[in-house]
């Protein structure tokens, strides 16, 4: 599966409206809490989004745990492969032990709430983040060997259509930093 995805930051307001209306137009698929860790520490990895080919991520949504690895496969780190490894737990603490023996020692650790709509064909996942920063990500889902260009502009058009802000790659990356300073943190595992 390959994930075509954009982003934009909201303020309260802003976050408030676009719920208001997918609340009204669109169709809630769900709403989950979710805990991750990106490590820090493998091969290639990059600070710097844009730069960083690879994610390697643990993850509790809700209660369940999987490792999921997510891999660039278009412009921008728009397009990427995911492939996900549920565990066998509910909790991560066993999880980041084990990858703690594998050699892995820091990740960052983040929380984000989610409420996901589909629009007119988009996945809109609406987030707040502890501290309540806002934000949202459109996204769409083409199979393997697929261009993913046409998903992305697709993708650029709805937020066109509803007038929303978009993040260009070098605003992801400001907004990323932004949230590592502000509500993220490097925890060892």
């Amino acid at each position: 599966m390959i994930e075509v995805e954009i982003r934009g930051r909201l303020d309260k307001a802003g976050f408030d409206r676009l719920k208001q209306f997918m609340e009204k137009s669109g169709k809630h698929i769900q709403s989950h809490e979710r805990e991750m860790y990106l490590l820090l520490d493998y091969p290639g990895f990059d600070i710097d989004p844009n730069v960083r080919s690879t994610d390697i991520r643990l993850r509790r949504t809700d209660d369940f745990c999987e490792i999921m690895l997510k891999r660039n496969v278009g412009a921008h780190n728009a397009a990427r492969e995911e492939i996900s490894l549920p565990l066998g737990v509910s909790e991560l603490a066993e999880a980041k032990k084990m990858l703690s023996a594998l050699g892995h020692k820091q990740a960052i650790g983040m929380q984000r709430w989610k409420d996901i709509y589909i629009y007119q064909g988009v996945e809109w996942s609406l987030v707040r983040t502890p501290k309540d920063y806002f934000y949202y990500e459109a996204e769409l889902v083409v199979e393997n060997g697929v261009n993913p260009d046409a998903a992305h502009k697709q993708l650029e058009a709805a937020v066109k259509a509803l007038e929303l802000p978009l993040l260009d790659p070098d605003g992801t990356r400001e907004f990323f930093y932004f949230l590592d300073k502000e509500v993220n943190e490097i925890v060892d595992l």
